[in-house]
């Protein structure tokens, strides 16, 4: 997966990372240009001697030192005392260029390929199969996704953190109109059946059937790969992105359901706050984060959450697989106490602790789905564990293009809703902006 252009990224970057730390720790010997990424790190095991282990959060969710406490140091520091935690903050690429790198990087699926272009990236093989780590515990996707990102069997990080797609619904409004809940196992098709009935003016109140945000919410689930790796052509013209914005396309028909020239997406606030939205497609994670805040202030309501909607085509699939992950960088000094805190904090005991709290386990044991979240109270009486009823898509191949290209994507639902333009024309304008943005890149 790796391409000649970000070969030549990862080279570059540990030539630089390596010329600044490889005077202080290799006794005045040089270096081979790209001896970090060719070297399987010896692993031994930590003999619990005093060392501070500096992290950083890359989309992890870890937004301050409390934060990093929770998930790591206390579950690290029960079993290993002399291990303490920094959580480093700023611009990686700054930290990259002064030297300051972190000796574990906690990030995302989706910023792991930023994450190797940058050279942070070391192959954990060796350390796994030391540690005699089984990595059939885990999610299968989440495993198949990281693997996705090497060239040779690389193994880049652990997951520790899974996220999980579902659809929030609003109760009084299903309530207001007669209308039946949703279910879990529904299709697109009759999700879209469901917004016709409870897209409505009552009063002047404009309730609105679902808010189907961006074309990313489908693509993932159907599998679709915005580009071609190999030959860096865009994919937006294939019959696949037809069939997702055909979604939208009915969706938009719906009267009510845009605001022209105005509104035609709306956000979750529209759904908690306003609650004038029936249905929310959203993650787990997220809806964990945003609920205490709710109750705080007071905007409670009925409300209740069910499964992922799937195609029809494609029965007891959801959203793409979403989970964080655990990197040791190649330039750690502490590279034994890092392996001891990945290996810590994807043990059984310690995802037990966290699935009980904030965080989903990636362990894939199905007793451990049955507790998530259950010391929140946040889902007493809510349809948790419906979500499960689907399982998560497989990640589409990704490329360093993805976040642009979306954005020309999402231009194209957006001339859907507000100027009527037809599928056909707004993949084929898509299509010509993602291959013009990939030549310039290249230049």
């Amino acid at each position: 997966m790796l391409n000649g252009t970000r070969k030549l990224t990862l080279l570059l970057g540990m030539s630089m990372i390596g010329s600044l730390v490889l005077s202080g720790c290799s006794g005045g010997k040089t270096a081979s240009p790209g001896a970090d990424v060719k070297e399987t790190p010896r692993v031994d095991a930590y003999n619990n001697e005093p060392v501070t282990l500096k992290f950083y959060s890359q989309s992890a969710g870890v937004l301050n030192q409390s934060d990093l406490d929770a998930l790591v140091t206390k579950p690290v520091q029960a079993k290993y005392p002399n291990i303490t935690t920094q959580l480093v903050t700023g611009k990686l690429e700054e930290l990259i260029t002064s030297g300051e790198i972190p000796d574990i990087i906690l990030s995302s699926n989706p910023q792991l390929i930023n994450m190797l272009q940058l050279g942070l990236g070391s192959d954990l093989n060796e350390f796994i199969k030391q540690e005699k780590i089984d990595m059939g515990i885990f999610e299968p996707e989440t495993v198949n996704t990281i693997k996705g990102f090497s060239d040779k069997g690389e193994i880049f990080g652990l997951p520790f953190s899974m996220n999980y797609g579902l659809m929030l619904y609003n109760k009084d409004i299903f309530d207001k109109f007669a209308v039946p809940y949703p279910k879990d196992g529904m299709t697109w098709d009759e999700v879209i059946k469901l917004s016709r009935q409870v897209t409505k003016l009552q009063g002047e109140a404009q309730y609105v059937g679902i808010d189907l945000q961006t074309p990313s919410i489908l693509t993932g689930p159907y599998g679709l790969s915005l580009v071609d790796a190999k030959q860096e052509k865009s994919l937006l013209q294939n019959e696949g992105f037809k069939k997702v914005l055909g979604i939208y396309e009915q969706n938009y028909a719906i009267p009510g359901s845009v605001i022209p020239q105005k509104k035609y997406t709306y956000g979750i606030d529209y759904f908690l706050k306003d609650q004038k939205i029936a249905m929310f497609p959203y993650w787990l994670a997220a809806t964990t984060a945003r609920l205490p805040q709710l109750q705080e202030q007071g905007a409670n309501f009925s409300w209740d959450l069910v499964s992922f909607p799937s195609f029809a085509e494609k029965p007891g699939v959801g959203r793409q697989v979403d989970f964080h992950l655990a990197m040791v960088t190649p330039t750690s000094k502490n590279k034994k106490a890092a392996y001891a805190v990945v290996k810590t904090i994807v043990s059984e005991e310690a995802q037990k602790t966290m699935n009980r709290g904030t965080r989903m386990t990636v362990l894939q044991a199905p007793g451990l789905k049955k507790e998530v979240a259950v010391d929140t109270k946040l889902y007493d009486g809510k349809n948790l564990q419906g979500i499960f009823k689907v399982k998560p898509a497989a990640l589409p191949k990704t490329t360093k293009y993805d976040s642009k290209i979306q954005s020309f994507l999402t231009d194209a639902a957006k001339s859907m809703a507000y100027d009527k333009t037809d599928i056909n024309t707004v993949l084929r304008i898509a299509d010509e902006m993602a291959n013009k943005y990939m030549q310039e890149e290249k230049k």
